[in-house]
Formats: C-alpha cells, structure tokens, sequence
C-alpha cells in the first residue's frame, strides 16, 4: 500500500502514484500530493531558512549554512487558521535525516525562517503540490537490513519537490523546492 511520509500525513493529500513498475505497487515510484490544512484550506504562507539562488531563471530557496552545519527547513503556514506544518527539515526527512539519523545534528536549533513571497507581485499565500520519489520498500527492506519498521518505507524517501503557486497573481515555480534528501 502506498502511504505518505509519516511526517506529512496531516498536511498533504495523495493526488497521484507514479510507479516505476506497474507489477510492483510497493516499488519506486514518484508520489505527488497537495498540502491541505486540517482546517480544509489550501492556502500557506511557505517558510524558509532565507538564502536563495537562481536555477534555470527562478529564484529558489537552498540550504542555510549556519555555525558550520546546513540546515534546510520548510514550513507551511495555513492562510486560514495560522497552523503551521512542518513540510521538512533535511535532520530529520527523508534517506539522509531518517534512516541516516544524526541525533547530534537533530540537536541543533533550527534557524530562523523567513515567509516566501512572490518573485513578480510580492504576494505570500501560495498552493502547493508536493513529490516524494523513493527507491520502493525491497530496497529500504534491503538498505536498512530490517532495522527499520518496514511499514515506513515511504520516510526514507530520496527525493522531494515542491511547486508553487501565488493565489495573488498566479504566478507558479514548478520546482521551487528540488531537494535530494539522500
């Protein structure tokens, strides 16, 4: 069965499983979503550690260097009720902050976050879709050498994406976020 990363079930709705091979539902595949609040809304404020650069003419957010150790955090803050969620933080998500957890890195106080705004109109609410690709659960089964309680395959996803999209101007960054978690 395909499932969410544990840490995103709340906030994000399965839209569409992409999978390597059709004979295999647990394989590799792409996963896609749309982050949605508890409250119903689909309108975020999206955070970040507030370093970017430019990739293929889009200005994108990347990893934080901070007292030495990178840090790359997002956060979505619902436009509605002001919950926010915790979208990832590259510590504890994914191949590298969950099956190669560092507790000593986890430790660390995460940096301060700045709110995105549009690149063309300056607006801050956006909708997002958002992608996990992962290697299927045989391989984290077989990379983790069952240490790891199997049913969360889906955490130790390698890849994340995140487009968005500003509810003031329509203006949409199809990989605002193209993170490799591995």
């Amino acid at each position: 069965m395909i499932t969410l990363p544990s840490h995103v079930k709340e906030c994000v709705v399965i839209q569409n499983w992409k999978p390597e091979d059709e004979s295999q539902p647990e394989g590799g595949g792409y996963l896609e979503g749309l982050v949605h609040c508890s409250c119903g809304s689909e309108k975020f404020e999206f955070l970040f550690p507030g370093q970017t650069h430019i990739y293929e003419g889009q200005e994108i957010p990347v990893a934080a260097k901070i007292k030495g150790e990178f840090f790359f955090v997002i956060k979505a803050r619902c436009a509605n009720c002001n919950k926010e969620h915790l979208i990832f933080d590259s510590h504890f998500h994914g191949w590298d902050g969950f099956v190669c957890h560092n507790p000593d890195k986890a430790s660390l106080p995460r940096p301060q976050l700045t709110v995105w705004s549009c690149r063309k109109c300056g607006g801050s609410i956006h909708n997002a879709t958002i992608g996990f690709e992962s290697e299927g659960k045989d391989d984290f089964i077989e990379a983790t050498g069952g240490e790891i309680d199997e049913e969360k395959w889906m955490d130790g996803f390698g890849w994340l994406d995140i487009a968005l999209t500003c509810c003031k101007c329509g203006s949409h960054i199809e990989r605002w976020v193209s993170y490799e978690a591995m």
